[in-house]
C-alpha cells in the first residue's frame, strides 16, 4: 500500500478531475484509493489506513498538516457517519 503523500502526488499529475484547495486532483485520488480497497470491508480499510499512517508518522513523512489536508479533501464526499469515523481516525493519528 502506498502512503498518503504518494496518493496525493499521483493525483496532482492526473488532470481532469476536481482539484481541492491544495492542488490535489480529488477525483484521481479517490479512484486510486477505491481501486486499492475494492472488495475490502470497512474494518480492513481502516486497519490498512491506520497501519500506513502510523508508519508515516513514525518515519516523519506524515505530518499533522498532511492529515488535516487529507481530511479536508475527502470529507465533502462522505456522509455524516463516515465523516465522524474519519475525524476519529485523524484525531487518533495526531496524538501519536
Amino acid at each position: 500500500m502506498k502512503d498518503f503523500n504518494s496518493y496525493a502526488n499521483e493525483a496532482q499529475g492526473n488532470g481532469g478531475g476536481r482539484k481541492d484547495g491544495y492542488g490535489v486532483d480529488v477525483t484521481a485520488l479517490l479512484k486510486s484509493l477505491a481501486g486499492k480497497y475494492e472488495g475490502a470491508d470497512e474494518n480492513e480499510m481502516i486497519a490498512a489506513i491506520l497501519d500506513e499512517a502510523e508508519k508515516g508518522r513514525k518515519n516523519g513523512t506524515l505530518t499533522d498538516a498532511d492529515l488535516e489536508n487529507f481530511e479536508r479533501t475527502v470529507s465533502p464526499m462522505l456522509n455524516e457517519t463516515q465523516r465522524r469515523k474519519l475525524r476519529k481516525i485523524i484525531h487518533h493519528l495526531m496524538k501519536k
